[in-house]
């Protein structure tokens, strides 16, 4: 009888590890998510920025001076989110192939001919 009670309890401490097992995964498994949603949703200030693409700060305030990068404006301080500057960066990195084509036509439109 003692046997079997000792028995029934190991089968359920096992049955309440596995439990627990899973729980813990499932913890996991959102704690990754939540860390990869805060990491795209981090704000950076110039200086930060500056360090992650690898321009100088004065470039970045340029930049922004001319509506050229995506930004955040708290009070006098620039701020940049950045999931928005990944995909800006990716965006300039298929803007960047040559096109003789583009070229003549930027060419063109800065020196029009007179005559």
């Amino acid at each position: 009888m003692q046997q079997l009670k000792l028995e029934q309890r190991l089968e359920n401490i096992e049955k309440h590890v596995d439990e627990i097992k899973m729980l813990l995964k499932e913890l996991l498994i959102g704690k990754d998510e939540t860390n990869e949603a805060s990491k795209s949703n981090e704000v950076m200030s110039v200086k930060q920025l500056a360090g992650f693409i690898g321009l100088d700060a004065n470039i970045i305030y340029a930049k922004c001076a001319k509506g050229e990068i995506p930004f955040i404006k708290i009070g006098n301080q620039y701020r940049f989110k950045k999931d928005e500057i990944l995909k800006w960066m990716k965006d300039q990195k298929e803007e960047s192939e040559f096109s003789v084509d583009n070229y003549v036509e930027r060419y063109l439109q800065k020196n029009v001919l007179k005559g």
